[in-house]
This record gives structure tokens, sequence and C-alpha cells, in this order.
């Protein structure tokens, strides 16, 4: 069978060579009196999915035996790691294997992640490599395609290696992303990066506090109160000397009380000695600055010089107050 249970990046999976990888949001939609496409219903969504993924692509053919599996169900097939799924909202997802005579049999994984912003979120998860223009946004290395295309995510790999595994997978993937016919909105947080000195492929979007850890440990705790309803993007900025990285976090929570509330419980655990300030000096000699705007909280870690991790943090509220009314 070769439902088998994977393993996602957090928890290491070296022999694939690549990382593989809401109900408060329908309940919103249902309080607004509307409905998102297929929301609730199962049925319609396999049939949709079903339909995404041809039965034959060139000489591979489907085995006709694909596996469902649901919120409730996705830790049989990924153990632990669908906690990290389920942090992006997935809905549902869809395994699907081709057969070609000679040839390892390729395995498709489809993710109805329910928006497009959290399909993306979660291709940013292990996001790297170059992009090869499939879908989106997509990575590939060492047979293992992933990539993302409005609501879904696809994972494309070779049960085993072989000779022509990678390139199949491509030719494989490319047909997927051709017949997702849909593309759909970047988090409109994104926008708010400032474009100097970015790193593209550093951008991580995620809602929730052990994502933010799995790319920049803040703390044990949920400091920043970080959760379903929050929104966040983290990204990288070069240093040149010091060699090295800043990082900059913003953070859109759905209110400014609640904003306040975390970034007053952010200083306090994270900053004590510069409640007033926002700025500290931290035990590795690099600053860390961070600012509240309305509902947003900016942070800067990692800053060689106090002053750069402040220019940072004001060009971002500036293009912050640019796009807010």
């Amino acid at each position: 069978m070769y439902a088998k249970k994977i393993r996602h990046p957090v928890e290491g999976r070296p022999e694939m060579k690549c990382l593989i990888f809401s109900v408060s949001i329908l309940i919103a939609t249902l309080a607004m009196g509307k409905l998102p496409a297929f929301s609730g219903d199962a049925d319609g969504r396999k049939m949709e999915m079903r339909k995404l993924l041809p039965l034959k692509v060139e000489s591979y053919k489907s085995d006709g035996k694909e596996k469902f599996y649901d919120r409730q169900t996705s830790f049989r097939y990924m153990d632990g790691a669908a906690e990290v799924y389920r942090s992006y909202g997935l809905k549902l997802f869809m395994v699907r294997r081709y057969l070609k005579p000679g040839h390892p049999a390729i395995i498709v994984e489809l993710f109805d992640m329910g928006l497009p912003q959290d399909a993306l979120g979660i291709f940013s998860f292990a996001m790297e490599g170059e992009d090869l223009g499939i879908g989106q946004g997509s990575d590939c290395g060492g047979g293992l395609l992933r990539f993302w295309k409005g609501r879904f995510f696809v994972n494309v790999y070779g049960e085993k290696e072989g000779p022509l595994t990678e390139s199949d997978s491509l030719k494989i993937g490319k047909a997927i992303a051709n017949s997702i016919r849909q593309e759909g909105q970047k988090p409109k947080l994104l926008q708010y990066l400032p474009q100097e000195g970015l790193i593209e492929r550093s951008v991580r979007y995620f809602h929730h506090s052990h994502s933010l850890n799995h790319h920049y440990f803040v703390s044990h705790e949920n400091i920043l109160r970080l959760g379903d309803r929050t929104n966040a993007v983290l990204a990288s900025y070069p240093m040149v000397e010091p060699e090295g990285k800043m990082h900059l976090l913003l953070i859109q929570y759905p209110s400014r009380k609640l904003a306040e509330e975390a970034y007053k419980n952010f200083l306090k655990a994270y900053m004590p000695g510069s409640l007033s300030s926002g700025v500290i000096q931290t035990e590795n000699k690099k600053w860390t600055s961070a600012q509240l705007l309305r509902e947003y909280i900016v942070v800067v870690f990692d800053a060689p010089l106090q002053e750069r991790g402040a220019a940072l943090i004001e060009a971002t509220k500036k293009k912050v107050e640019e796009k807010l009314p």
C-alpha cells in the first residue's frame, strides 16, 4: 500500500532529499450570510479534486486507488506533521499513485487548504531553491516537486529513485498545475514588506507560534499571542558587515485592542528592560526592535546596529501606512 505515514519537514526526512511537505473561517463566513465554494461539502471537494488530477499523463496512468484524508484522519498519513497542515486550515487532501511499466511509481499529494493564502503559507513553510515556474510558486530537488496554485498545495515525488524520476515528476506536476484553472491572491501582508534587500525565498507566511519558532525561535510560550485569527509574515534581509541576516516579523491582529495586549505581553516577556523604548540589545550583541502600529506589530531581530533595525521598522511602517485608510 502506498498510503504510508509520511513525515513533514519539521520532523526531518533526509531520505526524501527535499522537504515534503478552519472551522473559524467558515463560522465567520456563515455569519455574513455567504458560503465559499464547496464549504462543508466533502463530496463536492472530492469530486473537484478527482477532476484536477488527470487519470493519465503521457505513459503514466492512475492506479485507480486514490485515498482521501480530512483534518481528523490526516494523522493516519502524516503522523505529527498533520498539525502543521491543520494550522494552515487544511480541509482535505487526496493521494494518487501513477504507474508506468519499468519505472518507479509517482505519488501525488493534492491538498485543499481552503484559502489561497494558506496554500501559499504551507508552501512557504519549507520553500527553498529556485522557482520552476509551475503553478504560482514552486521548487524541486531530488525528485520532489512542490507547488501551490489557487487554494491547492501539491507534492509530486517518486516512490523510488530512478533515472527519470525527477523529470517525470515535473511533467505530471505541470499537467496538474494546468488543470487548476483559477489562481489565488497572495496575502495582503506580503505587500507591506520593504523590497530593498529582501531575500525573496526567505518569506514565510503563517498564523501560529510553532510556525514562527520553526523558522526563528522566540519563546516556548506564545508571548505574541498568535493563533487562528492572526496573520504573520517573517522575512530575512542581509547584513553586509558583519555577515548574517536580520529578520523582520510583521503580525496583523483582528483588532487594535488585541494587538496592544500582545505588544505589551511581548515587551514584558522578551524585552523587559525596554518597555518604553521597544529596543534592546540581546545576548548575541545584536539588536531587537519592536513597534505597535494600529492592529499591527512590527519586530526586527538580529540587527547589527540599533539604527539598522530602526530603519527597517520605519520602512515597514511606511509601507503599512500607505495601504491603510
